[in-house]
């Protein structure tokens, strides 16, 4: 056994059998020393009611808590099936347990085939002889005839039937027996071998040895009897039937494994595709995925508006050195032609044939998109690989279309809600800002035509009622401003600034009528200072503040307070008022929310305050939320990042 190297990709064969556990602690003890791929994989079925059903359970959850990511796929050809996920997963060390042939003709073990499969992959082999025997897989027609297993349990079982023909030719049983023990012995070995050659070389040892053994003259190639030649060109006949339908058997079982793998392939894509957050990891997923897949080199070209080239995604095959080759005149002229026609070029196409790469265009119901180019290294696609690429290609499209039609979706919902903002604002600023605008008029109309018949009590009443109503529509002015530019551009340039001097500072704005309640800032040794844009936090602090003064009777207090919690600074604004019930809690901080009070005038107010707060506070990453003030009164509290000050600073 060898180590992994860096990078290495480990893989677990999970099973029903409880020798299972052993092979993921292994695998999981390589994994602690690398922590880079840990794969589990489980093929075949089980009953999930039966005992082994819950045994290959809770080795799945074994898996999973050991960190690795588990597979399930449903094939009778285990060894064949895990080789393939090996292959397309660049799995470097393979753990698998086994278990000892019980008796000399049985079929091969799933780690021999494994190692058959993959001879540059580490193979653990976990022993256990209460393991559970899996069933014998073949390699696929394509392969090499020529085999020395196959040949020695060709001649194995020959020899077997000699041996027991020979019990029988000494026997007082009839020796036509023998003839059919031989027959059959060459139908074990055509069922037995992975190709027909095994099932020919069978009939003629049969005949040879019958011939020899069996047949006056005995101990010599002899025939006398022209009745053997028929049955000797049967048993041929035989063998290469039985063959034949034994090669296109494991045909059939390689292509269902193929077809498991690629629906599992699929899958892991349209899932991978599905959770990626925007085009580029789309395209980056794909290269990826058809880099692994095909093991060939995979490159994504973008074309600009301006006509230039240039690569979004690249992803090499493990054989290749990770450079991109330097676009040609006619490689570029390819790539446009792609883009342009929305078809297929370059290596072993009708157009630019003399490309090394194949190039296929990306397009969607919104146009072109771009061009996948794939380095064909001399050799076309296998049917196979045909199927997985279109299959890929097409699942990426459908992900680009959602893509796009849920930007567009975006993009729609969000005009709808700048312009339901819009209209919003300016039904309130027509609305509310109307009467306190009349009711300045009329106060300065009055004072211009009737100053001399009213007494200095009714002017200076008539002064703070102007007075009042100015800084109120300078108030909500500072609010629709900031609110504003707040859509237009919510990236603040944050500054590490003191929370007490913030505090200070928005107490000199506050409401005329502040001094009508009790307001106190609590004092503390500590001085803190946050990540903020001071302007604005100010302009929080004087909207909290201002809206207590206005909602609670006179005479309340009013406490202004900040302390550290962990990274953050939390700050509050707390009075003893009534409160605020909890239906409204919800809806409190909504844009043009307001609530009937009677100790407020309802046309001052334009409900956009807390809604303003709350857009600062998200612009600085941060929450505001408010709360009940024991015994009675509501608590505003919001926080902002610590900042770290030296004293040099």
């Amino acid at each position: 056994m060898s180590q992994a190297n860096e990078g290495c990709v480990i893989l677990a064969c999970l099973s029903a059998s409880p020798s299972s556990e052993r092979v993921i602690r292994a695998a999981s003890r390589l994994y602690e020393k690398h922590r880079d791929t840990f794969l589990a994989l489980y093929v075949g079925t089980v009953e999930s009611d039966t005992a082994a059903g819950r045994r290959l359970q809770a080795n799945i959850d074994l898996a999973r808590q050991a960190g690795a990511h588990v597979d399930t796929m449903e094939s009778g050809e285990i060894a064949l099936t895990i080789a393939e996920y090996a292959k397309r997963s660049k799995v470097t060390d393979l753990f698998i347990g086994d278990s000892v042939p019980s008796h000399v003709l049985s079929v091969r073990s799933i780690s021999d085939q494994l190692i058959r499969y993959l001879p540059d992959t580490s193979i653990h082999i976990i022993p256990d002889a209460k393991a559970s025997y899996y069933p014998k897989v073949y390699r696929r027609g394509q392969d090499s005839a020529l085999d020395v297993r196959d040949l020695l349990l060709t001649i194995a079982v020959m020899a077997a039937a000699t041996i027991l023909a020979i019990l029988f030719y000494h026997s007082p049983f009839s020796n036509s027996n023998i003839v059919t023990i031989y027959i059959l012995a060459v139908l074990v070995a055509s069922v037995l071998t992975s190709h027909q050659l095994y099932g020919i070389i069978a009939a003629v040892l049969y005949i040879l040895l019958f011939n020899f053994l069996f047949i006056e003259p005995r101990f010599t190639l002899l025939v006398y009897d022209p009745q053997y030649l028929m049955t000797y060109f049967v048993t041929i006949i035989a063998a290469l039937i039985t063959g034949s339908l034994a090669a296109r058997l494991k045909s059939i079982a390689w292509e269902s494994a193929e077809n498991a793998y690629q629906a599992k392939v699929l899958l892991d894509t349209s899932e991978m595709l599905q959770k990626a957050s925007s085009s580029e990891e789309m395209v980056r997923i794909t290269c990826t995925q058809l880099s692994s897949l095909l093991d060939r080199d995979v490159i994504f070209y973008r074309i600009a508006p301006n006509g230039d080239i240039g690569i979004e995604a690249e992803a090499f095959s493990a054989n290749d050195e990770g450079t991109h080759p330097v676009l040609t005149n006619s490689e570029e002229d390819a790539i446009r032609w792609t883009y342009e026609n929305s078809h297929h070029s370059g290596a072993m196409t009708n157009h630019y044939p003399e490309s090394e790469y194949r190039y296929l265009s990306i397009y969607t119901t919104h146009g072109s998109y771009g061009v996948l180019a794939i380095r064909m290294g001399g050799m076309n696609f296998t049917a196979f690989e045909k199927s997985i690429l279109l299959s890929i290609v097409s699942e990426f499209t459908m992900a680009l279309d959602n893509e796009s039609i849920n930007r567009e979706k975006q993009a729609a919902e969000i005009n709808a809600e700048t312009e339901r903002f819009r209209s919003g604002l300016l039904r309130s600023v027509s609305h509310d800002l109307r009467t306190p605008l009349t009711a300045m008029y009329g106060n300065a109309v009055n004072l211009s035509q009737n100053s001399g018949a009213m007494s200095e009590a009714e002017k200076q009443k008539i002064y703070c009622d102007l007075r009042d109503d100015a800084l109120w529509l300078n108030g909500q002015m500072e609010n629709i401003l900031s609110m504003t530019k707040l859509e237009n551009d919510p990236d603040l340039e944050l500054s590490p600034v003191s929370v007490d001097e913030v505090i200070e500072e928005s107490l000199r704005h506050l409401d005329p009528h502040s001094e009508e309640h009790v307001i106190t800032a609590e004092e503390s040794d500590d001085c803190l200072f946050a990540k903020m844009d001071a302007r604005l936090i100010v302009l929080v602090l004087v909207n909290l503040i201002n809206n207590a003064i206005k909602y609670t009777p006179k005479g309340s207090h009013i406490v202004i307070s900040r302390q550290k919690q962990g990274n953050l600074v939390s700050v509050s604004v707390a009075d003893d008022g009534p409160g605020i019930p909890d239906e409204d809690k919800q809806r409190i901080f909504a844009l043009y929310y307001t609530k009937e009070h009677s100790l407020s005038d309802s046309c001052r107010s334009m409900g956009i305050g807390l809604n303003l707060c709350d857009m600062i506070l998200k612009a600085h990453h941060q929450t505001i939320e408010v709360t009940d003030n024991y015994p009675h009164g509501a608590v505003f509290r919001f926080t902002l990042q610590e900042a770290e000050v030296n004293g040099n600073e």
